[in-house]
């Protein structure tokens, strides 16, 4: 047997030997340090004051040459949902390009947001499913001639407060979605759309389709 298969061999005995829960932990764990690490960490500020943890709970990278804003109670990533071990990546590719998110907002695994010059702003308690895009550029110019230049007019992204964002869900530039909304699963919304506090958005291309009932029980009879 060769000193590679030995080698296999060991590492599937020591993986064998582990309790499975322990070894998952373990194994999210290093991911998760691996792409921080790697990450352009001198660019995030947290807002909030008291501890200045940023809460990494699947592997995240953070990239770009502009800035990430988050409060330190923002939380990306969900261990026990689709894509816990797969990486959610999050630039701000341009000197100019803002992230900011609000304190308790939380995203699950495998979100993609890309700032290119304008910014992207997710507000507070926003629940926000797997497999989020969010765009504040078209990438690139549309023309064909000038396809392969930076998209000139990026629009700001703006999200409010407890939102609920279905999975696969796409934000595309100039995009706002009101206080207390729901945006159904796999919607994709357009450029320039606006959704009103408490709208249901849904579909491709995405439109409003009801209105979310509110709670009419105060807080104090619930406890």
């Amino acid at each position: 047997m060769s000193k590679t298969l030995q080698r296999v061999e060991r590492l599937k005995s020591l993986i064998s030997a582990q309790a499975p829960l322990d070894l998952e932990a373990w194994v999210r764990s290093v991911l998760v340090h691996y792409f921080f690490h790697v990450s352009d960490r001198g660019r995030i500020e947290l807002s909030d004051e008291g501890p200045r943890v940023l809460n990494l709970l699947s592997p995240t990278v953070f990239k770009g040459a502009g800035r990430f804003r988050f409060s330190s109670q923002t939380v990306f990533g969900v261990p026990r949902s689709p894509g816990a071990y797969a990486c959610s990546y999050i630039e701000s590719r341009t000197p100019e390009s803002l992230i900011e998110i609000g304190r308790g907002t939380v995203f699950n695994n495998r979100t993609t947001l890309i700032s290119e010059g304008a910014a992207i702003r997710f507000g507070q308690d926003c629940l926000i499913g797997p497999e989020l895009l969010v765009l504040d550029s078209n990438s690139h110019e549309l023309a064909p001639a000038r396809r392969r230049e930076p998209d000139r007019q990026p629009r700001e992204v703006r999200v409010g407060n407890n939102v609920f964002i279905g999975a696969r869900v796409t934000l595309l530039k100039g995009v706002e979605i009101g206080d207390g909304c729901i945006v159904s699963a796999g919607a994709v919304v357009t450029p320039g759309f606006k959704a009103p506090p408490l709208s249901i958005v849904a579909g491709n291309p995405a439109r409003v389709i009801g209105s979310v009932p509110q709670d009419e029980t105060p807080p104090a009879a619930l406890s």
